[in-house]
Order: structure tokens, then sequence, then C-alpha cells
């Protein structure tokens, strides 16, 4: 089954004939959706929460990612919105991304040692699994709507955004985008085991790169636009695809 995750701009994002459930964890109760998409069952997780209560920092992500593990669960494509800092990732633009910088710090971001968990190194070279970014961008293909293939998520504490020095600080490292969401969510899933890859869809410049505040006026209407197009691509990816 198919564990989807979505976060901001997502929040009415249904799946047909819904049954909610309550996943006990030994990291405490995650709620998600099983439903249908494409005529498949898919299991949706909403990150933040349904009604988006969650600030990054405090998502439950070891409660989370293990629900979906419970749930029998093997494959996760995630949903990001970030802010471009590459011309690649200009908003109104999608990523697959293949690496990430880790900039958040106090998350509780393993399994090691804990609820049977054996105390192992994962190779964390690369991040994201590659047959599920390929599956991404072939989705995209036929869905007939461009996804960059590659590009390195920067991913930040929360919930403020980024001084516009922080922002040439992780240009300078290497960064094309920069979220708050990818760790340690991507960390936990190689720690169970599971398969994941994200699509992300830049709202925004990150700060510093254009002139003047951020507009949330305009990155609101990027997210709405961008949704769109994303619950399509989904649709694709899921109906190709036996995960």
């Amino acid at each position: 089954m198919l564990g989807l995750i979505v976060g901001s701009g997502f929040e009415h994002f249904e799946l047909v004939d819904v049954k909610t459930k309550t996943v006990e964890t030994p990291f405490g109760e995650v709620e998600l959706d099983v439903g249908l998409m494409e005529n498949k069952e898919v299991a949706l997780l909403h990150r933040h929460g349904k009604d988006h209560h969650l600030a990054p920092h405090q998502i439950p992500y070891r409660a989370q990612m293990w629900a979906l593990k419970e749930l029998g669960v093997k494959t996760v494509v995630a949903v990001g919105s970030v802010g471009g800092m590459a011309a690649e990732n200009a908003p109104g633009h999608f990523t697959v991304p293949d690496q990430i910088v880790d900039y958040t710090f106090g998350r509780e971001s393993s399994y090691w040692g804990e609820a049977g968990m054996p105390m192992t190194h994962i190779d964390f070279t690369n991040p994201f699994d590659e047959s599920v970014r390929q599956a991404i961008l072939g989705a995209a293909q036929s869905a007939k709507i461009f996804v960059h293939n590659r590009g390195t998520y920067a991913c930040t504490q929360g919930p403020r955004l980024e001084t516009a020095a922080e922002v040439r600080r992780m240009i300078m490292d290497g960064c094309d985008m920069v979220g708050m969401t990818a760790m340690p969510e991507a960390a936990l899933a190689r720690e169970l085991g599971l398969r994941y890859a994200m699509v992300c869809f830049s709202v925004n410049w990150a700060a510093g790169l254009v002139e003047g505040a951020l507009d949330f006026e305009a990155i609101k209407a990027n997210m709405n636009h961008s949704v769109k197009s994303l619950v399509n691509l989904l649709g694709v990816l899921v109906s190709a695809n036996n995960f």
C-alpha cells in the first residue's frame, strides 16, 4: 500500500470511501485516513494534522512514520511546499529532490535503540529512493507536468521563515530550495525500511532573493495553483504503479 504524506495546501485533499484510523505507536497516537485513489488503497497522512495545528518542529515524525509502517505501507510519497533558491525552483515550479542538507535541531530524529529497533547506522548517501523518484518523474511526464529531476532540499527548523543571510549561506552550501519538513521524515523512513521520495512545489523565492517583504497573498495563490496540478500528478502516479 502506498502512503501519501501531504502538508500545506492539501488540507482539503481527500480520498474516496475514506475510513479514519487511529494507530497506536510507541511514540503516541496517529490519526490518518485509508481510502481509495484511482481505485487503489492508499494511506493518507496530513503531517500537520487535518486542521494544520502542528508547526514543523512540533510534528510527531517518529509516530507518523511508525504508523504508516504499522498499516502495511511500503512506499511513501511526500509532498512539500518550498521556497526557491535556484532558477529551476522559481515560484510555480515542481522538483523531485535528490539530496538534503539538514539544518534542524532538537527534533527526535531516530528510532536508534527504542521500541525494539536495533542500533544500526543507515546508509543515507542518497536520502531518497531512486525507484520512487523515477516513478514520480514518469507520472509527471504522463500527466504533461514539467518536474525538475534533481535538487538539494535545505531543511530548516521553522516555524519562522529564514533570514536573507541564512538563505545566502544555504545557497553557498549548494541548496536549491528550502522547506521545513523533509527531515527527520526521510531518515526515519529509511530506518523503517520504507521507500521514500518527495515532490516539492515552490511557492515563493526564499528571503532576500527579491526586493521587499514576502507577499503571503502571492504565496497562497501559487500554492492553490500548484496543488491542483499535484493532485493530478498523484492520481496518475497511483494509477500507473502497484506500490
